[in-house]
């Protein structure tokens, strides 16, 4: 039986369903045993009542076994409610040997069986019943004169139709919960192909950062954001110095080596609050929130450091250099503006010298920082 089957038969919610069924069954038993007597006018017969109050003590035990390791244990067994079963109905027609139809009561285990989903145990139900009645009838002389030789019969016949009714359940249910499970798995299979190709579609192979398509769907959803809770936001396009001159003097596999570690000093520098994307051949965008123009600025003046200072065997030892362009956003101003002043600043920082950061500045707007060059 496959796990998807074993974690249904074991499920507690049915278990507790069945162990409260046998807790109410008890009460029904006796209460339905002495109606019975009390119709066939033997409403005071001491031995009745003792009878039925030993019944009800010996079901209460066999009930409060299977409850016991069932809370304490954390123990769920289809063969202890089997059995349990087959108590209570050997009980029910102990008691009651007169009534010709108490034997049918034999099915209600075969029809407990059913829950486990495995045919091995109703066959073994059905086997075990067999045998109890079977003894029953040998010992107790009242069932067999109350059973006539074709009422023998027809109860074996209920058995034997109430088992094979059972195993075609079962037999259903297991094909039922084979389908589910396949039908399952080609969903959660399909789930997890979308999945990746959603990340396919927004990753940059190489880097492993979003790529242009996805850096303009971010930064359109954090300026509409803005327009009704207004965040600080920053932007910082960095790009590698003399990257041509690279690739045509080391190769385009040198080039890719740059611009993986280059993704990796920046994804290792900035905060899980900002958003940094591959956006062109050579150039990077960072998009920095909930920091102040300063706190964006040291960021990437780090980036711009720790790769400076970073020798590469495969460029004669030598380092790859960033230039950086750095703005920030003002209400209103759109996205298109913001990444033209970025844009602008790193056209400031490439024209007087590269690797350098350059913030954008419009006259009288902002506090100027100390140490940073600003291009206005």
């Amino acid at each position: 039986m496959n796990q998807l089957l074993l974690e249904l038969a074991n499920t507690r919610r049915t278990y507790r369903s069945m162990l409260n069924l046998y807790w109410l069954t008890i009460v029904l038993t006796v209460i339905l045993e002495y109606t019975l007597y009390y119709i066939e006018a033997k409403p005071d017969s001491a031995d009745i009542k003792e009878m039925l109050l030993l019944q009800a003590l010996g079901l209460a035990a066999v009930t409060g076994l299977a409850e016991l390791l069932y809370r304490y244990r954390k123990m769920q067994s289809d063969w202890l409610l089997i059995l349990t079963g087959i108590i209570y109905a050997t009980s029910i027609i102990l008691i009651n040997p007169s009534i010709g139809i108490v034997p049918a009561i034999y099915i209600f285990p075969i029809l407990t069986s059913v829950l486990s989903f495995n045919k091995n145990r109703i066959l073994f139900a059905f086997a075990l019943i067999l045998v109890c009645f079977s003894l029953l009838y040998a010992v107790n002389p009242e069932l067999r004169q109350t059973l006539e030789p074709v009422h023998t019969i027809g109860i074996l016949f209920l058995y034997t139709g109430v088992t094979v009714i059972a195993l075609a359940i079962a037999g259903s249910g297991i094909e039922l919960l084979n389908n589910l499970k396949h039908a399952t798995e080609a969903k959660q299979d399909l789930l997890v192909q979308n999945i990746i190709m959603d990340k396919l579609s927004k990753m940059d192979a190489l880097t492993d950062m979003y790529n242009h398509k996805t850096f303009h769907e971010y930064l359109e959803k954090l300026i509409e954001h803005n327009q009704s809770n207004p965040l600080s936001l920053q932007l910082a396009v960095l790009d590698i110095d003399n990257f041509k001159t690279i690739n045509d003097t080391y190769g385009h596999w040198v080039g890719d080596i740059i611009l993986m570690r280059v993704s990796h000093i920046i994804k290792e520098t900035i905060t899980p609050n900002d958003f940094v994307a591959r956006y062109g051949g050579e150039e990077f965008a960072v998009i920095f929130t909930e920091k102040t123009l300063e706190e964006s600025y040291r960021i990437v003046e780090l980036i711009r450091q720790k790769l400076a200072a970073t020798i590469h065997t495969e460029l004669d030892s030598k380092a790859a250099t960033l230039s950086i362009g750095l703005a920030e956003y003002k209400k209103g101003e759109g996205k298109e503006a913001l990444f033209k002043g970025a844009d602008a600043a790193l056209y400031a920082a490439k024209r007087t010298g590269k690797n350098k950061t350059v913030v954008q500045s419009f006259a009288g707007s902002m506090e100027l920082l100390p140490g940073v060059r600003y291009w206005v």
